[in-house]
């Protein structure tokens, strides 16, 4: 039987794990107010693990507290957006270059298996989807090159990324087939062993990967700090 401090130390976690991912898919929109009670009613979880999963939210600045008005959803900084694609882009070349070293039938057939669940996300217009694929596909990389510490040490830092790309998948404007072919090529490219072709195409892919920025701010131009033109000021959250 699982004792009182696992389970509350269980409840805190899925609590932060929860709100964490609510953030990231913008359930949770940057500058929302987030009040505990509208929380504990919607994970059906107590005020303690809901308080504690926000202290830690706002350590990782996902969230802050503003005196006298209450904790919201901290806005997305385009400078750690692009500071962690370049990081993804230096790291993830060289990461797809021992992938393609290590690479096997096995490795071949899932990534193959990820290329086509993206596609027909595409087809289908699912969203959440073509993300959650493309995802697991750059995952399946680090996998490959037995580097999943990297891998996870990156999605702790490259937070603001992540939320960036959720609603550059958002936008009216993505070229998802110009995602999906990058994928395909680099599939191919590991098929064949060819790894400066390899190293080519995944440090194109993600230096493109903040070119739709400008589309992205338009869509959504109050979830962002420090972009270019003249601010409001007017917000309560900065």
């Amino acid at each position: 039987m699982a004792s009182k401090g696992n389970k509350d130390e269980s409840m805190q976690l899925q609590a932060y794990e929860t709100i964490r991912t609510g953030i990231v898919y913008a359930k949770y929109a940057p500058g929302d107010k987030l009040q505990v009670k509208d929380l504990c009613a919607d994970l059906g979880l107590g005020r303690t693990p809901i308080r504690e999963s926000l202290v830690r939210l706002r350590q990782e600045r996902l969230v802050q507290t503003v005196p006298q008005s209450g904790t919201y959803v901290s806005r997305i900084s385009l400078e750690s957006v692009e500071g962690a694609r370049y990081v993804r882009e230096n790291l993830e070349s060289q990461i797809s270059v021992e992938a393609c070293a290590r690479m096997d039938k096995n490795g071949l057939s899932e990534l193959e298996c990820l290329l086509l669940k993206e596609a027909k996300s595409q087809d289908m217009q699912d969203r959440r989807g073509f993300f959650d694929y493309d995802n697991l596909f750059h995952e399946k990389l680090y996998e490959i090159a037995n580097k999943q510490q990297v891998w996870r040490w990156l999605e702790f830092i490259s937070i603001d990324l992540q939320r960036y790309r959720w609603l550059r998948v958002q936008t009216e404007d993505l070229d998802w087939d110009s995602i999906l072919d990058q994928h395909r090529e680099i599939f191919h490219a590991l098929e064949t062993r060819d790894t400066d072709e390899t190293h080519f195409l995944v440090s194109n892919h993600l230096h493109l990967l903040f070119s739709e920025s400008a589309a992205v701010i338009k869509r959504f131009p109050d979830y962002f700090i420090d972009t270019p033109g003249p601010q409001n000021g007017s917000s309560k959250l900065q």
